[in-house]
């Protein structure tokens, strides 16, 4: 690709940015494309609907387009010799290994390479907490920590995998990850606007606001900073992807897969190839906020948009695929059919083993493909047939967990398991969709097992 290559100026695709924008309510969206030496980058609507305007160079929370950051300086730092990937994430965190009696779950001890490409073991996790302190990752780990697959036999995506990777880098260079970003990254690259932490953007970045009022969140804090917490502009983050266009030992590195899933996934990126054309992309979505990033390695071309909105990272995708259609068709998931997996028709009784103790479950699928669950003898509740890339079945209710976490922040219920003749093992997930009373909400994910009894 040369510096002559057809890429639209922000300018040709601002009226159909400001259609977006209109269209689907957002209070801001600022974007950036980067190629070569040049970094267009423009902000649409407020950034504060008290009347700051957005700009290219306004800070944005990044939500889980945090995760290619954090993996970026993983690959750096190990091609330095300062930390090793293959290396157990329990060699400097003997708690992970502290004994739990009676625990459930599979066996193992996930390396730092499994925590970036999600094949560490263990389920799908988030938590939120606003303007008060959060859980934190070590009582996050003990709690919710189990391993629900063997480590390194399949894709899960899994915020804890990332949120360990903070307090193990501390230990394993004597450096907080804050510091270690800045170090090796953010300052080598002259990522002005970057920063990492609960509001460490300060005063200048762009306000979260919730969806339908749009109300602006208070301070967000999480357990899983690692995963979710880094800041950047439109403008720096397009210039931070196109570090891997430039073909470095380390960003190849990162477009090494795991274990097969529905996507391929290296560490700390969707790798795909529409059009015969490899695509490094990553999104972002969680309160307040939504954010994409494509990088076109082979073609020297990143492009990035981040939007202050919950519920906004799909039009994130889209700004990006408009900066990027002459080069590429898509940048979102491939479109595939999952592959079929056995049904499980007939009634099914077990446990959920939370951190308070272990709760009864009951479970029916019937063959005209209806549901229910029970929870603790409460009745039956009927529940919804849905997939999910890493199990065979899952079935969501809005059925309660009673556990003292669930009951703040996780009112419904999804149990995503495998099948295994007479036998079914898998996650519970308390979980929280959407932003009802205008917080998002937890998914705090639990071993749960069943066998048959009709």
């Amino acid at each position: 690709m040369t510096d002559t290559t057809p890429i639209p100026s922000l300018d040709q695709v601002a009226g159909r940015i400001e259609e977006l924008m209109t269209r689907h309510r957002l209070p801001s969206i600022a974007l950036a494309i980067a190629h070569g030496d040049r970094v267009e980058a423009r902000g649409f609507g407020l950034a504060d609907l008290q009347g700051r305007p957005a700009s290219g160079h306004t800070p944005y929370l990044l939500a889980s387009v945090t995760k290619p950051v954090v993996a970026t300086l993983c690959v750096m730092l190990a091609e330095q010799g300062l930390i090793d990937l293959d290396e157990p994430l329990a060699d400097r965190l003997p708690w992970l290994d502290a004994d739990r009696p009676g625990r459930p779950g599979r066996r193992g001890r996930p390396s730092v390479r499994q925590a970036l490409n999600h094949t560490a073991g263990f389920g799908r996790y988030w938590d939120f907490a606003y303007d008060e302190a959060p859980l934190g990752i070590e009582a996050a780990l003990d709690r919710y920590g189990v391993l629900i697959h063997e480590p390194g036999t399949r894709f899960e995506y899994a915020n804890l995998g990332y949120g360990v990777l903070e307090p193990w880098l501390a230990a394993a260079t004597g450096r907080p990850l804050g510091d270690l970003l800045e170090r090796y990254l953010f300052a080598p690259l002259k990522l002005t606007s970057a920063a990492f932490g609960p509001g460490a953007a300060g005063a200048q970045a762009a306000v979260p606001y919730t969806a339908e009022r749009h109300l602006p969140y208070p301070t967000i804090t999480t357990s899983h900073p690692a995963a979710s917490m880094a800041w950047m502009s439109a403008a720096d983050l397009a210039r931070f992807g196109l570090t891997h266009a430039h073909a470095p030992a380390w960003a190849a590195a990162v477009r090494t897969p795991g274990v097969g899933s529905g996507e391929v996934y290296g560490l700390g990126w969707n790798v795909r190839h529409p059009d015969g054309v490899e695509v490094l992309a990553h999104a972002g979505d969680m309160c307040g906020v939504g954010a994409s990033l494509a990088v076109l390695p082979d073609l020297g071309v990143s492009a990035a948009a981040v939007v202050n909105r919950t519920g906004s990272v799909a039009q994130a995708r889209t700004a990006c695929e408009i900066l990027l259609e002459s080069l590429v068709s898509r940048i979102g998931p491939e479109e595939s059919a999952p592959s079929p997996a056995p049904m499980p028709v007939g009634e099914w009784a077990g446990r959920v083993a939370a951190p308070s103790g272990a709760i009864p479950v009951r479970m029916g699928i019937c063959g005209d493909a209806t549901a229910w669950v029970e929870v603790a003898g409460t009745g039956r509740t009927p529940a919804r047939l849905e997939s999910d890339e890493a199990y065979d079945v899952m079935i969501a209710a809005e059925a309660q967990l009673p556990t003292p976490d669930a009951l703040r922040a996780s009112p419904w219920l999804e149990l995503a398991l495998d099948v295994g003749g007479e036998r079914l093992t898998g996650s519970a997930r308390a979980v929280k969709h959407g932003e009802s009373g205008d917080r998002v909400g937890n998914c705090l994910t639990h071993w749960c097992e069943l066998e048959r009894v009709r």
